[in-house]
């Protein structure tokens, strides 16, 4: 089995040309609760009526597919190759690292969706990089970062076929924690929720490279903060 932080060049490499392996990986990687991370990038986007749509970190495609079948023309931005996203046919593909993205690699388009993304760079990266989002033509961005906040999921399931009970009951118990960034390139360095990282600071972030924060909202099965923007005179 592939270690897929440690070997993400290669998993990509081998998504792209074994599509027996990427179908095993798909069914591995978008269980149940990411499938409700997948779909709340859609739910985030209703109402916005511009569709030229740039999704920044696609992987195997599932929100890709999602953002197509709700009407929007999706460009997608990632380290693999469009080979990764399997049948999908999108507007256009660039493989691109989302350190290199450039204003010109965002040209025509209306909404950047950057999702679970920027805690793999640096702070101060991911702020450039925000930045580069900002004054492309893009007037709307998305995004989503993990944030380990006090949460309770609790869900019960019952009927002749299936019963199930299923609890996640979270403790703000990060927010004394210094965060151990991953010495590993494709790692975490950052999380929300823990000592040093409030909210707040993402929020502020965002509103320093000239954003406006419109919505928020929270998935948590998978501890994840999404943050609707638009530039501040849009």
């Amino acid at each position: 089995m592939i270690n897929i932080a440690q070997d993400l060049t290669k998993a990509l490499k081998l998504y792209s040309e074994d599509p027996a392996e990427r179908r095993k990986e798909f069914y591995r990687y978008y269980s149940e609760k990411r499938v409700a991370h997948q779909f709340m990038q859609v739910e985030m986007l209703e109402g916005i009526d511009r569709f030229n749509l740039c999704e920044i970190g696609s992987y195997l495609g599932f929100a890709t597919a999602l953002f197509m079948a709700a009407g929007f023309r999706v460009k997608t931005i990632d380290a693999g190759p469009k080979e990764v996203l399997g049948p999908l046919k999108t507007e256009s593909h660039t493989e691109k690292n989302v350190l290199d993205v450039t204003e010109s690699d965002l040209t025509g388009q209306d909404v950047i969706v950057c999702c679970e993304t920027l805690e793999h760079l640096q702070f101060d990266q991911a702020r450039r990089v925000v930045e580069v989002f900002h004054n492309s033509d893009a007037d709307w961005l998305l995004v989503s970062v993990p944030y380990h906040c006090p949460s309770a999921d609790v869900r019960l399931q019952s009927s002749p076929i299936r019963s199930l009970l299923r609890w996640n009951v979270k403790l703000p118990q990060k927010m004394f924690k210094e965060f151990v960034p991953d010495t590993d390139p494709f790692g975490h360095k950052w999380e929300l929720g823990y000592k040093g990282f409030p909210k707040k600071r993402l929020i502020e972030m965002l509103e320093s490279t000239g954003y406006k924060v419109r919505k928020q909202s929270y998935v948590g099965t998978v501890r994840s903060l999404f943050v609707l923007c638009s530039k501040a005179d849009v």
